[in-house]
């Protein structure tokens, strides 16, 4: 029995200890504080400013909506909430891995002992997902299924689109839409307003 304590130890500091290796220079070790969430999967830290994404999880879009048994809920808005309820009031404590396309930490967070992605994922607030590059957390999969099968939140909706085919969807749409008005042939149309992060 000892024995393969020993060894699911060893194991388990093995790849911990080559992702220290691997570490980036500028990617800290652990960030911990007070949080601003700034969507479902995105926080800023209120002292050091630094913005964090979760890795491997994924939600709604702030604008999605879905519906369940005939009743619309915002299910991105829903998204947010949860997270703010959870972190409210709160010390978050992160450990980045690494940094996405956009420069931006990417961390394993938790409320206590709580893992926010995964309690997100059980729930039905959003999805398992590992974009490309980042690594990957299989056993978030695992509880998606679960909380699939059981129809719980964003499962709840088979309309709602998860939210990489929204942003493919609403990037098609763009496209199409940035042809000129036939009626106002020559007025120049607005730039789209983009929302970013600090």
């Amino acid at each position: 029995m000892k024995a393969v304590t020993v060894s699911m130890m060893l194991f388990m500091a093995i790849p911990a200890a080559s992702l220290a290796q691997s570490r980036p220079a500028d990617v800290p070790r652990q960030i911990y504080g007070m949080v601003q969430v700034v969507d479902a999967t995105t926080f800023e830290f209120v002292k050091s400013r630094q913005v964090v994404r979760l890795a491997g999880y994924e939600a709604p879009r702030l604008e999605q909506t879905a519906t369940s048994a005939g009743v619309g809920w915002p299910a991105g808005q829903v998204s947010r909430a949860w997270m703010i309820l959870r972190t409210l009031g709160q010390n978050v404590n992160c450990g980045p891995i690494g940094r996405d396309a956009k420069q931006v930490l990417v961390a394993h967070c938790f409320v206590g002992e709580t893992n926010l992605a995964a309690t997100a994922i059980a729930e039905g607030i959003g999805y398992a997902f590992n974009y490309p590059g980042e690594p990957q957390v299989p056993a978030y999969f695992d509880i998606e299924r679960k909380a699939r099968g059981l129809g719980y939140g964003v499962w709840s909706s088979p309309d709602l689109l998860a939210p990489w085919l929204y942003d493919a969807s609403v990037a098609k749409a763009d496209t199409s839409d940035r042809r000129l008005p036939e009626s106002e042939p020559g007025l120049p149309l607005p730039l789209p307003v983009n929302q970013t992060t600090r």
